[in-house]
């Protein structure tokens, strides 16, 4: 699905830090098909990935992270005014981790970590809106904050962002919320233990297990089996480099 807008509080861009970014190109190119546009020694080589020529994601050098932050891809959340979003989340026990910035001929930007240690970036789109497809093979398909407090989670990203509706599914052992904004499910939120607090990024694919295949043989790691469910085949990788993320394909057919 192509995109060029984004509603306040809806995942529009990822990137991820990677030591090694030839590394990382071969193996990304590999899994999702996607070639690479570095934007050169002014921007640090940031390096955007084309999906069918379209920006989908990027790559960069490493960067100063947060203490105890694990290696994974970032989430940027669409706002239409950084400075005040940036506020409210500080009133609300987030911590700044990089104060709103300009990104010329681009958007402003900010990077910041929520009272239960997830980090996370807003973005406010100029020039740059964000992923220009969204839910395609080699696009991000979905994104889902883990966190060990719901109640906190929930209470802080609605003041921040003004979600539409936070909607619980799942029962007492399975606590999870889709989160609405302009109209539309935009992420979810799932209380969990069992890893750090994090944003979760998912890329559609055409198949999952051919996907998986291609993990292995660029010297990826299946961290769990695929899964058919309701919203497609998934499964959990890590990339040579030590990135997490979860790939979704269509269900086969029996």
């Amino acid at each position: 699905m192509r995109r060029t807008d984004f509603a306040d509080g809806a995942p529009c861009w990822v990137d991820a830090t990677v030591p090694d970014l030839e590394e990382a190109r071969r193996f990304y190119g590999g899994v999702f098909g996607w070639a690479f546009a570095d934007q050169g020694a002014d921007s640090g080589h940031y390096t955007v990935c084309l999906a069918d020529d379209t920006p989908v994601a990027a790559l960069m050098p490493p960067q100063p992270q947060p203490d105890g932050a694990p290696p994974l891809w970032n989430v940027y959340l669409a706002t239409s005014d950084v400075d005040t979003a940036a506020r409210t989340a500080a009133h609300h026990d987030g911590k700044m981790i990089m104060n709103p910035m300009d990104v010329p001929d681009s958007g402003r930007m900010a990077v910041l970590m929520d009272p239960m240690g997830a980090t996370f970036g807003m973005w406010q789109g100029r020039e740059h809106r964000g992923a220009g497809k969204w839910g395609d093979p080699g696009s991000v398909a979905w994104n889902e904050l883990a966190t060990p407090d719901s109640v906190r989670a929930d209470a802080f990203y609605q003041a921040v962002f003004d979600y539409d509706e936070q909607v619980p599914i799942g029962d007492e052992t399975f606590d999870y919320s889709v989160w609405k904004a302009g109209g539309h499910e935009v992420c979810g939120r799932w209380r969990t233990t069992d890893m750090p607090p994090q944003w979760i990024t998912y890329f559609a694919v055409t198949d999952t297990d051919d996907a998986l295949e291609e993990v292995s043989r660029l010297s990826g790691e299946i961290l769990s089996m695929p899964q058919d469910t309701p919203h497609g085949r998934i499964a959990q990788v890590r990339d040579p480099l030590g990135l997490r993320f979860q790939v979704v394909g269509p269900v086969r057919a029996a």
